[in-house]
């Protein structure tokens, strides 16, 4: 039987001779690995169908615990407005990438919502929140609510191996920003992070998924490198 499932084009890669593999979250079936056949042959008309960071509607035979190939479908959104700046791209890249290697499909719902959002308008606060929501999810949140050793409230660092904050009797000499730190609290809080030190609370969140989580997010440090 024949699907049709609206989504987005997370990515896609090479796939045998002239086809692609698409990664595809989907309204109905979740994150897919499907087919798009012929994608890379000079005389394709399946352009559209792989463009990604786009939403798309599909056709498809779906069957369960296997690969499916797309029979054909229609570019819905191509975002080109917001495709035209860098920036755009690579924060959709680290979205994508955070997307594809963290998604649980309980979170169904969510992951489609912050997908479609960081579609229209992305930065570092808006990956922030994706972020902290996958450490709640994934049920390794860190202690904001005082030094993790002591309890003590005047604090001095984050400690990302220790998980949470940590005093001056605890923090090995280290002290972060102090902005930083009211940053870091509301971020594991659920509010809003100031702008100027937004960067500095995503690189420490996002530290923070990839030791807990043993993950390696390759499209961050290519964003950071260029900010």
């Amino acid at each position: 039987m024949n699907n049709s499932e609206v989504g987005f084009i997370l990515g896609l890669v090479p796939y045998r001779e002239h086809d692609a593999m698409v990664h595809f979250l989907g309204t109905e079936h979740g994150l897919m690995r499907l087919v798009l056949p012929g994608y890379y042959k000079a005389t394709s008309k399946q352009s559209s169908l792989g463009l990604e960071f786009s939403k798309v509607n599909y056709r498809f035979n779906y069957q369960e615990n296997r690969l499916n190939r797309i029979i054909g479908g229609e570019l819905v959104n191509a975002y080109l407005n917001q495709r035209e700046n860098l920036d755009w791209l690579l924060w959709m890249s680290l979205v994508s990438e955070l997307v594809i290697r963290t998604f649980d499909e309980s979170y169904h719902a969510m992951y489609l919502r912050s997908f479609e959002k960081a579609l229209e308008s992305v930065d570092s606060s808006s990956v922030i929140k994706l972020v902290v929501k996958i450490v709640h999810m994934q049920g390794f949140s860190p202690d904001v609510n005082g030094c993790i050793h002591c309890g003590e409230t005047g604090i001095n660092a984050f400690s990302i191996e220790e998980g949470g904050f940590v005093c001056g009797n605890h923090s090995h000499n280290f002290r972060e920003d102090r902005n930083v730190l009211i940053g870091l609290n509301c971020a594991f809080r659920g509010l809003d992070v100031a702008d100027d030190v937004s960067l500095r609370v995503l690189e420490i969140v996002i530290e923070f998924l990839q030791y807990h989580g043993d993950y390696r997010f390759n499209s961050w440090k290519l964003l950071k490198d260029m900010q």
